[in-house]
Formats: C-alpha cells, sequence, structure tokens
C-alpha cells in the first residue's frame, strides 16, 4: 500500500497482452476505481522470441527478464524494475503463458504480492495449475472444481466474470436495434471474419452459398485490411450476397442485433457474445481454445463446425426457431452483463484477504444470402458480392448430363462427394506447395551460413529445414490418402451394382439444385469440368 496524506489507497495492476482485453479490463479498473481503490492496466509485451522460445533458452528467470509494460504515461519499461518503482499489492494475471515466469517476481524484486490469476474467458489454460498463482477469478463454478482437483484452495477460488467491456453491458433493446439495422424478420448471421484463419473464412464464404435456410450473412473485419479484400474477394468469386463493415465504436448493437455470431475459437470477443446471450457457431481447428469451444458446447450454448465441408447441414440445423431458442438460453445461464463489475469486486475481495492468501502456503502444483441484401442508408456496412458466381456454366450441356446414369451410386451423389474432395486436395495441395517453398528458402539459409561460417546460424536453420521436411512428409501422405478416396469414389460411381436405394426424382432435383450453386470454382476453371475429368467423361 502506498500513503496519500491520511488516505491509504491499494495499488492493483492488471497484466493484459491484447488490444480486446486492454478494453475490456479498463471496465474492471474503473470499477474498482469506484470502490476506493487504485488500478492500472498494464500491458504485457515480450522483447524476444515467444515465451515458450524464452522458457526453453534460459528458464523462467529469463523469461521474465525478457518481458516489458507499458501503462499511462509510460510506453516502455522492463517489467522488474516497474515493479520495483510501483509496488502493486495485487497482480492481477490475465494471461496463463506469463505465470511461470511471474512466478519469479518477489525473489527477483524483493517484495511481496499476492497474484491472482484471472480467467479472461472460458478457456481453462492448464498452465494455470502449474504456477504459483495464490488466488484465482473463475467465471464458471465448474472451474472451480477443476482447479480444487489439481490442489488449489476452494477458498481461493472465486466465481466471477468473464469480464466484459463497457458498451457491452449498456442497456439495450433488440427489437430496436434490429428495425435500426433494418433486419427485419430474416435469420441474421455475424462473422467475426478477422478471428478467423483465412483459409477457413474462404470456405465459409463459398459453403454460405449452399445453405438451405434463408440467412442474411454479415462479415465484421474489425479494420483488418486483409481480411476485407479477402472477403471482397470470396464473395465476388462465390457469388455471395453480403454485407460488411469494420471498426465500429459500438460493436454490442450488431452483436445483439444477429441471431447467431460465428467467429474463431479463440476469438477475444466470446465472453462479449455470450454476455448478450448470442448463440455462438465456431468453424476451424479448436486447438488453440479446446476448452473453451468444449465448455460453451456442453453448456448448449454453442456448436463446433471443425470440417468446413459439413458447414451446410449442420448450420441449417443450429439455426432453426427451436435450437437458436435453447442456445440463447443456455448463454443467459452462463455469463450476464455484469461481468466487469462482478470480477472487479472479486480482485477488492482478494485484496481484503491477501495478508491471509500470501501466508498459507499453495499446494503444489499439479502436472496433469437473401436478394435483399442491401446496406441501409447511413450505416457503417458494405455490399460485398453481387450475388452471382464468377464463373460460367453452360446449361445446355449440364442437361444432357443429367440424362446420364450411373450405378452403384447416384450421379449427384457422386457429384456432391468428388466436390468435397476436390476442395481438400486443392487445400493440400497449397500447403504442400507453401511447405516446399519454405524448404527451398531455408535450405539456400543454411548454405548462407554455412558460407559465412556462421555455425549457430547453420545449426538453427538446418533444425528449421528438417522440421518443414517432415511436415512435408505428413502432408505429402495426407494427399495421397485424399486421391485413393477420390480413385474409390470414381469406381463407385461406375459400378455395375444399381443402387436400390438411390434418391426418388425429388430429391435428386433437390440435390442438383444445389449442386449448381456448387459449380464455381473459378481456380480450376469450373469444378464441374474438373468432376468430368475425374470420372472420365
Amino acid at each position: 500500500m502506498t500513503e496519500n496524506g491520511d488516505t491509504t489507497q491499494t495499488n492493483v495492476w492488471i497484466l493484459v497482452d491484447q488490444r480486446a482485453k486492454a478494453k475490456t479490463f479498463e471496465s474492471v479498473a474503473h470499477h474498482l476505481d469506484d470502490a476506493g481503490i487504485k488500478s492500472e492496466i498494464v500491458t504485457i509485451t515480450e522483447v524476444f522470441g515467444t515465451v515458450a522460445k524464452g522458457a526453453i533458452a534460459g528458464g523462467a528467470e529469463r523469461l521474465l527478464r525478457g518481458l516489458r509494460v507499458a501503462m499511462k504515461g509510460r510506453n516502455d519499461e522492463d517489467l522488474v524494475g516497474a515493479v520495483r518503482r510501483a509496488r502493486p499489492d495485487v497482480l492481477a494475471i490475465t494471461d496463463a503463458r506469463y505465470v511461470r515466469g511471474l512466478s519469479l517476481l518477489e525473489s527477483l524484486t524483493g517484495l511481496s504480492m499476492l497474484q491472482v490469476g484471472i480467467f479472461a474467458d472460458y478457456d481453462f489454460n492448464p498452465d494455470w495449475t502449474r504456477s504459483g498463482v495464490q488466488a484465482f477469478v473463475v467465471p464458471h463454478e465448474s472451474y472451480r472444481a477443476r482447479l480444487a482437483k489439481a490442489g488449489v484452495d476452494a477458498e481461493r477460488v472465486v466465481v466471477a466474470g468473464p469480464a466484459i467491456q463497457g458498451g457491452f453491458a449498456r442497456d439495450l433493446d433488440r427489437a430496436a436495434e434490429r428495425e435500426s439495422f433494418g433486419f427485419g424478420d430474416d435469420v441474421v448471421v455475424l462473422v467475426r471474419g478477422n478471428s478467423i484463419e483465412s483459409t477457413a473464412l474462404d470456405k465459409l464464404v463459398f459453403q454460405s452459398t449452399l445453405t438451405e435456410t434463408e440467412a442474411r450473412f454479415i462479415f465484421h473485419h474489425d479494420g483488418d485490411a486483409a481480411t476485407a479484400s479477402a472477403l471482397r474477394k470470396s464473395a465476388d468469386q462465390y457469388g455471395l450476397k453480403a454485407l460488411m463493415f469494420g471498426n465500429v465504436s459500438d460493436l454490442e448493437r450488431y452483436v445483439l442485433a444477429a441471431d447467431v455470431v460465428i467467429a474463431g475459437p479463440d476469438d477475444p470477443y466470446v465472453p462479449e457474445i455470450v454476455a448478450l446471450d448470442r448463440p455462438l457457431l465456431f468453424v476451424g481447428d479448436e486447438a488453440t481454445a479446446a476448452h473453451q469451444v468444449d465448455f460453451l458446447v456442453d453448456q448448449g450454448a454453442a456448436t463446433h463446425i471443425a470440417d468446413l465441408l459439413k458447414f451446410g447441414p449442420e448450420f441449417d440445423r443450429f439455426v432453426g426457431e427451436e435450437s437458436l431458442k435453447a442456445a440463447s438460453e443456455a448463454a443467459a445461464e452462463i455469463s450476464t452483463t455484469s461481468g466487469s463489475k462482478d470480477v472487479a469486486d472479486a480482485i477488492a475481495l482478494a485484496f481484503e484477504k491477501r495478508d491471509e492468501w500470501q501466508t498459507v502456503a499453495t499446494p503444489p502444483p499439479s502436472e496433469d444470402a437473401p436478394d435483399d441484401s442491401e446496406a441501409p442508408p447511413n450505416s457503417a456496412f458494405e455490399v460485398i458480392g453481387s450475388g452471382n458466381s464468377t464463373s460460367s456454366t453452360d446449361n445446355d450441356e449440364r442437361d444432357r448430363d443429367e440424362d446420364q446414369d450411373f450405378s452403384g451410386i447416384s450421379r449427384a451423389e457422386a457429384k456432391e462427394q468428388l466436390a468435397g474432395l476436390i476442395m481438400m486436395e486443392r487445400d493440400v495441395e497449397r500447403r504442400l506447395d507453401e511447405l516446399e517453398r519454405n524448404q527451398e528458402r531455408w535450405r539456400n539459409r543454411l548454405e548462407l551460413a554455412r558460407e559465412w561460417n556462421e555455425d549457430d546460424l547453420a545449426s538453427e536453420a538446418e533444425g528449421i529445414l528438417r522440421g518443414y521436411m517432415s511436415e512435408s512428409d505428413d502432408v505429402a501422405r495426407e494427399l495421397d490418402g485424399i486421391r485413393r478416396q477420390k480413385d474409390k469414389l470414381k469406381s463407385a460411381a461406375r459400378g455395375e451394382v444399381q443402387d436400390d436405394d438411390a434418391p426418388d426424382s425429388d430429391h435428386l432435383n433437390e440435390i442438383e439444385n444445389r449442386f449448381r450453386k456448387m459449380e464455381i470454382d473459378s481456380d480450376l476453371k469450373g469444378l464441374k469440368d474438373r468432376i468430368r475429368k475425374e470420372l472420365g467423361e
């Protein structure tokens, strides 16, 4: 504590490492200030490599000494020196990546501080249970139970939050917001484009043209120029007419007005989306936030589509009226818009108990698109895509194709399955080409390092090259498997046994109509031509 006249003030540091999270915890700091607790947002950055690299190269102490901080009035400062200068009483840590290094702060600075781990979202990082953190603020009772199993005293785990950005705590009328955007009765799908990996985002735009549900897609690129450019290109190529917008100061209005939000597993706005009771649809690889995805899916507030080739039927199921209602109700059970105040109250409680929680030893850590998608006037929306594919099709030739018969598997089924395999094959080929380019790049660097007698650089280059070569072997095997699967599909399509369970003509027409929308692969000069070639027609 610091003395200021006759007034004793607490000093709480809230460590963050993302712009979005800094904005989130500003609301927590405001609530602490209102409670008479002096607090400060401290942005933490790394001056070398990654945390993992630092931990391997020199252990936790080197990791700690490689961290810099920035705060109001000070843009770049050594973390250890900054702690000695400011002497915070409570260190609130919002990212588990740094807990190993921060565990040495007391021994390096000679200061006694209560370290509180705050879960900034719904992800449960195992690093929390391998840290010296003395207290926790978690968003759900189940996380308290998991920490208790790892040996953490349950009395020092407070259930609160997660914290959300201030704007999302505003009292807004959803119906009024939808009316202001001109959404009417449309099913509105908000896609957080910049939180989704670029290749997955391209596939998502394509798959959005194949859904049976009439929906209005709205893409948020949040000011990311690369994402905006990619979305314009994909929308034009695949014929998706949609809306797009960038960085806005009132994102909460857009989220609240949506019926469902599509996002990447580690989207920083997940707590805000859940707080507004919006159903979440995660797409892509969940490795970056597997616990968060599993938790929200288990609670019924979200669904996850890992394989975007299955997007259409999964999306149609999830956006049904009853399904969306159930997901919204589940989200309402998990979180409220008071998350930031609740987290501030938990930090205040931790400060009150700091002497008790610092002196009691912590147990050893465990090792275990509709046609009316026009932008409303005076809005932030940009219309992307014309609604028509950039690839051409020959209707007369297509009609002749439909007269042909396949045995063993229907022609429509063969085309639909083969289309998916071709998309997968193209993606894997692209990855393999990129890996081969990286191999060549590091092979040249290895030779350069040897020419200059830079043995340490040569050793680094050789290790990286080996990594790319190993990964290339794995991707090549994956590509070989896809091509074998294509061969099996073509053999089935040419089989001599007639499929007695083939779909009736109405169902065939439905499948054919959906597939006509898929025949837009301009990179391969028309997906239909590629399918004919693969089937040997």
